[in-house]
């Protein structure tokens, strides 16, 4: 019994207070203070506090705020805080839960991370869709009727060389024929490269 009364002591601490903020009594079993401390000046959070406490607004019963970080006098914990107002003093309980808190942030950043693992996941799955049907658009803009369309058009200019034709037409042939093959060539090309698996 004696060593749990020792564990708590040691996570609990008890600190009586003026309305002013003067100490009058600290069990320093968390943070080490001094009678010549005044409350209101040993952390921010009891300083935003200053006025209620002082002019007793507030306060009908107690206060009790979780999860404050505190840094007094070199000390740091993550304390719950209980606050009463006695007769003409501030009774202030300090719990030391640095422990707890600090495994349930752990724990909180596992979870997070997993998460953002997994929208990572989901996120590249909908890209790499995203990539298959734009390529299967692609492809199907390229697909065999349309060569095998350009190959009949180049075949039929080929034929029409053979008739009569003057320079000038001749010429015209030439550069519409060039102009076809190079389409056809560059088609057959695209299909190509665009013919692989984002699976393998």
């Amino acid at each position: 019994m004696s060593e749990q009364n020792t564990f708590f002591s040691k996570r609990i601490q008890e600190i009586h207070a003026k309305p002013n903020g003067e100490l009058t009594h600290s069990s320093n079993s968390i943070f080490p203070l001094k009678m010549s401390d005044n409350l209101y000046k040993l952390h921010p959070f009891f300083e935003s506090l200053e006025y209620e406490f002082r002019n007793g607004i507030g306060i009908q019963s107690s206060l009790a705020f979780p999860c404050v970080q505190l840094e007094m006098n070199g000390k740091e914990a993550i304390c719950d805080i209980t606050i009463k107002m006695e007769r003409g003093f501030l009774a202030v309980l300090l719990f030391d839960y640095s422990k707890h808190y600090e495994h349930l942030h752990e724990a909180a950043q596992e979870k997070k991370s997993s998460m953002l693992s997994e929208q990572e996941h989901e996120l590249r799955l909908k890209h790499l869709e995203e990539k298959k049907a734009y390529l299967g658009f692609m492809r199907a803009r390229l697909d065999n009727s349309l060569i095998v369309e350009m190959e009949e058009m180049v075949h039929k200019i080929q034929l029409l060389k053979k008739t009569d034709l003057t320079p000038e037409q001749r010429e015209l042939f030439d550069d519409v024929e060039k102009t076809i093959g190079s389409f056809h060539l560059r088609a057959i090309q695209i299909r190509e490269e665009l013919n692989f698996d984002f699976d393998s």
